[in-house]
């Protein structure tokens, strides 16, 4: 195969698979599969994504190639349930994007460091997200695990109660890897504003009926500062948890639809809601390309 990456690091998207399931095409899909398939006239859509996502994991993994296999690992393999589940991703928090979020009982912030990434702003984006989460792990390669003890110690508080993970070379997670290590919750950072805005309008204001019965009776123009003053009242591990039972609401799906959905599509689809579109996209699955 050709050198495609910066092109085959770009498939894994709502674009993408918005463009297949309304017209049946794609720039960027037409790309790839020209320059690594051979004889894709031969193969369905669902064969050539295959290849595509077995190309990803032979060679750099990506982003996205560690996250539906992080997605995967928790959601089909029995570790947490679906139906009670719920994953985030792209969650901004202050100055940064948590990639991954994780609430079942407890929520859990999964920073990735992909094959294609680096480590340089990993402090500043593991203190953003201790402001809003009790527990933030970060999920690397097994072979940069020699970085991660190199930056131990640049961790200051925070440094024990960081959790580590590690994608094998066999692209196997959670596994018996002795430098693996579970998160803690660590409360030093959390912080009001911070939990407030990781929340839509009528998640803050669940909120703060369920805790205080009312909300605020001020002119619109002031309705979000007032309701963050608010929120500031309640005490901070309180306004952690009902906050949290209100993002766990996101993202519902049945465990049925979700285990139909190919393997390799399962994060683009959970995230981008297009589990609204099983019926087309099954059959765009099972369509023979045509180019």
């Amino acid at each position: 195969m050709r050198d495609n990456s910066r092109a085959i690091h770009r498939i894994f998207t709502k674009g993408v698979f918005n463009d297949l399931l309304s017209c049946g095409r794609n720039d960027i899909f037409d790309y790839v599969v020209t320059r690594t398939i051979q004889e894709p006239e031969n193969m369905t859509h669902g064969e050539i994504i295959s290849e595509i996502y077995s190309h990803l994991g032979s060679e750099k993994r990506n982003q996205y190639y560690y996250m539906n296999t992080l997605l995967n690992r928790l959601l089909v393999s029995n570790k947490h349930n679906v139906n009670t589940t719920t994953a985030l991703s792209q969650v901004r928090i202050d100055q940064h994007i948590a990639d991954f979020v994780l609430i079942n009982g407890e929520a859990v912030v999964y920073e990735i460091k992909s094959d294609l990434d680096n480590f340089d702003r990993l402090y500043d984006q593991l203190s953003d997200y201790f402001k809003a989460f009790r527990k933030v792990s970060v999920l690397l390669s097994c072979h940069d695990f020699g970085v991660v003890e190199r930056m131990s110690a640049r961790l200051g508080d925070m440094g024990d109660a960081v959790g580590f993970y590690s994608l094998s070379e066999n692209n196997t997670l959670f596994g018996r890897n002795s430098q693996d290590r579970e998160p803690k919750n660590f409360d030093d950072y959390l912080n009001h504003a911070s939990i407030f805005k990781l929340m839509r309008k009528r998640e803050y204001e669940n909120v703060l009926m369920k805790y205080f019965d009312e909300l605020p009776k001020v002119e619109p123009v002031f309705y979000f500062k007032a309701c963050l003053v608010r929120f500031t009242e309640i005490p901070i591990l309180d306004a952690y948890r009902l906050t949290c039972e209100e993002l766990k609401r996101r993202n519902k799906i049945d465990v049925v639809t979700f285990r139909n959905i190919q393997k390799e599509l399962r994060s683009v689809i959970y995230f981008s809601g297009l589990e609204r579109k099983m019926p087309e996209l099954e059959l765009l699955l099972q369509t023979k390309y045509k180019g």
